[in-house]
């Protein structure tokens, strides 16, 4: 790797010369990973707003590589600790009521591989392990649906903390994450905004023993085509937090392509820009993913009501009276009277 590309990671001097000669000390476990993969309605890192219906479920499975997410800088010494990381994500959501969805999503790291830090003092990292796993509930505010301007949802995300901190797949404390989302359609596109709140624990790269809690605000936009065929996307997602020298800006295009009815095959690619962990110089996404909802419900009425056609008293047959019933007499059927004869 030339010693002129940037490095897209982080800049830590303060690590590297705390670090004590010839002795081995592992890198701190921390979260490495910035871009969450969206489960519910919208793109693979976008949501939209909307809501799934009832009964509705979606499951994708994505894969992804990433070019040199972290790498520690001191001086001259350049240690590329991640130089390629590939990972994979499992992700479902399952609408329960029109106003809440619910879904998950677990990441592991297939592979990842860099400088072989023993000259620095740091033990390797593992090359396979578990990633933060997410559990979320998402909350409908606003919706098209009930003809109101937008979509508009809040979402609320909790990290399970039994990842790998050998594979920098685990945060030390608390992890918690709010975000809303909008979106609405203009024409053919569909621009969508998110902005939220995470809170985690502080990165000790920032500094050696760094402890507590921190507050990274995150920010996106997007824009898709509308259409049943092959949709177009492009988003923007950018972090910012007190324990970052930089923000950690990320651009993904790409497109969606419907395989069958609920199949879709979606690839995204872009730059990350910054130089915080976890901001890759190149990012790659595959994935595939599928969804069902059921049918909308029609609507029945307690008593039903009765349609007369045309046609019914057209054919129908006229009524002829019963030969055994007698008339009843009236006055047209009875004999004249006598006109009343004048006396003489």
């Amino acid at each position: 790797m030339p010693r002129s590309l940037p490095a897209h990671g982080a800049v830590f001097a303060v690590l590297l010369s705390a670090l004590p000669a010839g002795a081995q000390t592992a890198l701190p476990g921390f979260e490495l990973e910035h871009l969450e993969i969206n489960p519910g309605r919208g793109t693979v890192v976008m949501r939209n707003g909307e809501l799934r219906v009832p009964g509705g479920l979606s499951v994708g499975l994505v894969g992804q590589y990433q070019q040199l997410p972290l790498v520690l800088l001191n001086g001259e010494r350049r240690l590329e600790a991640v130089r390629n990381r590939t990972s994979a994500i499992l992700a479902g959501s399952y609408g329960v009521l029109p106003w809440l969805e619910v879904g998950a999503q677990v990441p592991v790291v297939l592979w990842q591989r860099g400088d072989d830090p023993g000259p620095l003092g740091v033990t390797p990292l593992a090359s396979q392990g578990l990633g933060t796993p997410e559990v979320q509930a998402r909350m409908g505010l606003l919706s098209r649906r009930d003809e109101h301007p937008l979509d508009l949802s809040l979402d609320l995300g909790v990290g399970l903390p039994v990842g790998s901190t050998a594979v920098l797949g685990r945060d030390r404390g608390l992890r918690v994450r709010a975000l809303t989302a909008m979106g609405t359609q203009v024409g053919f596109l569909r621009p969508t905004l998110e902005a939220g709140v995470l809170l985690r624990s502080r990165n000790p790269l920032s500094a050696p023993g760094a402890t507590g809690q921190a507050l990274e605000v995150r920010l996106g936009a997007g824009v898709t085509t509308a259409g049943q065929g092959l949709r177009g996307e492009l988003a923007v997602k950018a972090a910012f937090a007190g324990d970052m020298t930089q923000p950690a800006v990320e651009i993904l295009g790409g497109g969606h392509f419907p395989l069958s009815d609920g199949l879709e095959l979606h690839a995204l690619a872009g730059p990350g820009l910054g130089r915080s962990p976890g901001t890759p110089i190149a990012r790659v996404l595959l994935g595939v993913s599928f969804r069902q909802e059921p049918p909308p419900r029609m609507e029945t009425l307690p008593e039903p009501v009765p349609q007369l056609r045309l046609e019914e008293f057209q054919t129908r047959p006229e009524r002829t009276p019963d030969s055994r019933v007698e008339p009843v007499p009236t006055r047209e059927l009875l004999p004249p009277e006598p006109a009343p004869t004048s006396p003489p």
